[in-house]
């Protein structure tokens, strides 16, 4: 089975960009089982891959603009808008923008991009703005996005032969299932602000998506207040001025496996959904800082493992022998 994919990505400001051709790993799976071995499920065997590199670093007391935009879907067999039966697709989505108007910016950025190896995709940027106090339209905005989709299984036995997206149709014993993730983060109105955000995706390997963000004032430099519960005259700080926010949105669905029956056939249903939702944010004068992690158990036991909180040593203490008493001097 061939891998296709589809690659897109722009930038714009200055950047150096590397592409090296390079081998395709396999994508992620559930683990077999003892009805289809080590061969189950179909191996997705490479076809032609690219690794994407770019790297920006500027210094601008002016206006600096920044977009990017990266697309990667693979599949263990055609990219056809519909599923196959046992079909693999995993499917990763960025975008991030800047903008920085009328003031003093450093700005770094390394993108890089690898369907062959993990993460698939990983994004470090480190943003420090200044607005010009002579202007009156100085301000910093910039936004965030990394997001992903697996879905194993498809059904091509529905209306027309076209199988649809999650379809809880699947071999016995190895359920459907449907991973949807995003997460991100904006930095809005901006007119004071030293930021990093890193982004990670991974679908070739144990599905995993990270997104954080770190947002501060600069040291030496407004924004300060005056501490409450400091020493009289000390100051607290430095704080970022603005509004800044970071969220994520996850749906998980999964599907029975394993010959479930009903009366009048065999069948398999949709029989598990999560769904979560958050989103954090702070305007003013804050200090700011969001890590989100999903991360897919794929576990080899159906153990939860979250379980249990503390956990007991390896090996367990040597006990400290007992301080031996002095002997009672002898009576006279």
């Amino acid at each position: 089975m061939a891998i296709r994919k589809i690659v897109g990505i722009a930038v714009i400001v200055a950047v150096a960009l590397t592409i090296a051709l390079v081998t395709v790993a396999t994508a992620d799976r559930p683990t077999p089982t003892p009805q289809h071995g080590s061969a189950w499920p179909i191996s997705m065997d490479p076809c032609e891959n690219a690794k994407i590199t770019s790297v920006t670093d500027i210094e601008s007391h002016g206006t600096v603009t920044e977009r990017v935009a990266y697309h990667l879907t693979l599949s263990s067999e055609n990219i056809n808008n519909s599923l196959g039966n046992e079909e693999l697709i995993g499917d990763i989505q960025y975008e991030s923008s800047l903008a920085a108007v009328d003031g003093f910016t450093q700005y770094t950025n390394t993108f890089v991009a690898d369907a062959t190896s993990t993460p698939n995709l990983a994004n470090e940027k480190r943003i420090g703005y200044i607005a010009d106090n002579n202007s009156l339209i100085a301000w910093l905005d910039a936004t965030e996005n990394g997001g992903m989709t697996i879905v194993f299984e498809g059904d091509d036995s529905g209306i027309n032969n076209v199988g649809g997206l999650c379809a809880f149709l699947q071999h016995p014993c190895i359920p459907a299932s449907c991973v949807d993730v995003s997460a991100g983060s904006q930095l809005s109105g901006v007119k004071l602000v030293s930021a990093s955000t890193k982004t990670s995706v991974s679908v070739t390997g144990s599905p995993r998506l990270h997104h954080q963000i770190t947002a501060e004032g600069i040291e030496g430099i407004g924004a300060y207040v005056d501490s409450v519960l400091g020493a009289a005259g000390t100051r607290a700080g430095p704080y970022g001025v603005g509004a800044v926010s970071a969220g994520r949105k996850m749906s998980f669905m999964e599907g029975r496996g394993c010959n479930y029956t009903n009366a009048g056939g065999e069948y398999y249903p949709q029989a598990g959904r999560t769904r979560y939702d958050e989103m954090t944010s702070a305007s003013g004068m804050w200090k700011f800082s969001k890590s989100m992690t999903y991360q897919s158990q794929i576990p080899s036991v159906g153990m939860s493992r979250q379980w249990p909180v503390f956990h007991t040593p390896t090996q367990p203490p040597t006990p400290t022998p007992p301080t031996p008493t002095p002997p009672l001097p002898p009576i006279t």
